[in-house]
Order: C-alpha cells, then structure tokens, then sequence
C-alpha cells in the first residue's frame, strides 16, 4: 500500500506528506523531484495543536482552511501532474483527551466550510473520534453522511490514532470505518488513508486501508537513541524503516543510479 512522508532530500520518492505548519521542506521537496512525484498529501496544520493549551488554529477554522487553500494551488503550480489532498482544519481527541467535547462536529463543520467555500480544491474528508473509542469513528461518519458530505471519489482519511500505540483500538477502528463504508456501498468508491499510525499497528489493520503515513522513521529503530540530526543518518534511517516495513509499503521502483548509490548506504536495500 502507498506510504505517505516527507523522505531525505537525498532520496527521490513518489508519495509525499507536506507540514502545513512548516511547508517549506515539503515544497523544496516537490519542487527538486517534480519529475517523480505521483501524490501529495497537503496536512491541516494539526500538529500545532499538539500543546493543550492552544485553543484553536490562527483564526479558527475559517482562516485555517483559506491558507491551506492557498497552500493547496502553490503545489499544484509546482508539480500540476501529481495528485494532490489537502486536509481541512480537524480537531483531533487523542492529543489533548476531552479538549473539545465536540471535537466530532467541529470537524465535519470545518469539512462542510472547505467543501462549500472552495469546491474546486480537492479536498480529503478527514473522520475524527474520540481518544480510545472505536466506535466513535462511525459517528463521524454518519455525521458526514446526516449532512450529505460527498465521499465518492475522495481520500477519506481516518484521523484519530496519530498517537494512539494500541494495536488492538487501531484494527478495531479501522475495522469499523470499513465495515461502515461496506455497508454503505462506499469501499470501493472512495480510498482510506490513515494519519499516523504506530507502523508496527498497519499490518494488523492492513487489508482495510490504502494508504498510511508517518515521519516516525526519523527516529531510531533502537529504543534509547537520538533522532537523525544530519543527512546520512536521516538517509540511513529512513531506508532502514523502509526495509523493516517493506511488507506494507509499496515500495516504488528507484533510477539504476539511485539504487546503486543507495545499496551502499548501511546495505538495507537488496540487489533489486
């Protein structure tokens, strides 16, 4: 399945996860690789509210989904053959537990405000829960369905387990979004993302998603190491995740050059 993230600059990489906070190594990124780049996957900025004490984004909302609109076409100026997703503004539970009892309804309220505000982005449904209830993914999405919400065709993207390292709560979760998307004719009409997700998790949940991302490569494999500072071990890293993960993530074909170059690195790649 496809693996979504923002790869060493050194590495050319088809699936591509950009910060809405910070865009600019993602767009850097696209720009340096706009040859090979197949999908772009624009975040809502969400990680700002990672701190408890932040009550919302900038200006609500609102504002939040003007610049990620902005952001969205400043991508798609450089790279116009990719697919590109951008995210409206969500309000997740896991981060702060209990934060916005609503968080639920804030979220399909910003997707109705993208939606109707600029339908010709394309934009990706983001399902919010609460922290630890699976069940409370299929409220979400019958609160998209109850306001006609249309999921044909888009990413729809599970987005309450960014935190969450319970294997058992995530397969559980996930599970219920498939069955819930199954019953209503949708599965195969739309494709599910997961934000993410501990990796060791997906292969739990793996035959009820397309897709999943993370940056958790960029620290390391060995529990009590520092994360990659510099080029080579940001490199060695991620090409190390890549091999351990190599069962759940579509790994895309390298230039002879590349696959070369990188053999060397740490010998975590095959001859291929």
């Amino acid at each position: 399945m496809r693996f979504y993230t923002l790869p060493p600059s050194e590495i050319p990489y088809p699936y591509v996860l950009i910060n809405a906070n910070s865009p600019g190594p993602g767009i850097r990124y696209i720009t340096r690789y706009r040859g090979i780049i197949e999908s772009i996957i624009i975040d809502s900025g969400v990680e700002r509210l990672r701190d408890c004490r932040v009550p919302d984004y900038p200006g609500g909302y609102r504002a939040n989904n003007h610049r990620l609109y902005a952001l969205y076409y400043r991508v798609l100026r450089i790279a116009p053959w990719a697919e590109v997703w951008v995210v409206p503004s969500d309000y997740p539970d896991d981060y702060c537990p209990g934060r916005w009892p609503d968080n639920i309804e804030r979220t399909v309220e910003s997707v109705r405000h993208a939606l109707e505000n600029y339908p010709d982005a394309d934009w990706a449904i983001p399902v919010q829960g609460k922290w630890m209830r699976p069940g409370s993914i299929v409220r979400s999405l019958e609160l998209l369905r109850e306001h006609n919400v249309p999921l044909t065709g888009r990413l729809v993207a599970i987005a309450n387990l960014c935190v969450n390292r319970d294997c058992k709560t995530i397969a559980e979760t996930l599970r219920l979004a498939h069955s819930w998307l199954l019953r209503h004719g949708l599965r195969h009409r739309v494709r599910v993302h997961v934000f993410g997700p501990a990796a060791s998790c997906v292969r739990r949940a793996k035959h009820y998603i397309d897709s999943w991302d993370s940056t958790a490569w960029t620290k390391p494999r060995a529990p009590g190491g520092s994360s990659a500072w510099n080029g080579q071990e940001r490199v060695y890293l991620f090409l190390s995740f890549i091999h351990k993960y190599s069962d759940i993530i579509e790994i895309p074909p390298l230039p002879r050059s590349m696959r070369e170059r990188l053999r060397l690195q740490a010998g975590v790649i095959g001859d291929g």
